[in-house]
């Protein structure tokens, strides 16, 4: 898989699919939006096609997978509350060089 959790990340989200029972997973959708870049995460049922990235069942498009290369998703602390942030490790690795 091109993407993944944090450990953190990963933790939280088990967590709420737990709470929520049932056999779900996370759908991730990317699409192009006035302002650049639209995320949405929603919660569905999982079905065969369900992929797992550190544990995580996920749903996602083949086009969706494609823009998520080398994303890693962490679950931080913003200025409105906890949440999923995102950040793209090919940038860090090339600043790292």
């Amino acid at each position: 898989m091109e993407f993944s959790f944090t450990p953190q990340a990963a933790k939280k989200l088990q967590a709420i699919l737990a709470e929520k029972g049932g056999n779900l997973a996370i759908r991730i959708e990317i699409s192009r939006g006035a302002l650049g870049m639209e995320w949405r995460m929603t919660l569905e049922p999982a079905g065969p096609d369900v992929r797992r990235a550190n544990g995580v069942p996920v749903l996602v498009s083949p086009n969706t997978l494609k823009q998520m290369d080398g994303l890693v998703i962490d679950w931080v602390m913003t200025p409105e509350g906890p949440g999923l942030g995102v950040y793209d490790k090919n940038l860090l690795d090339r600043e790292l060089r």
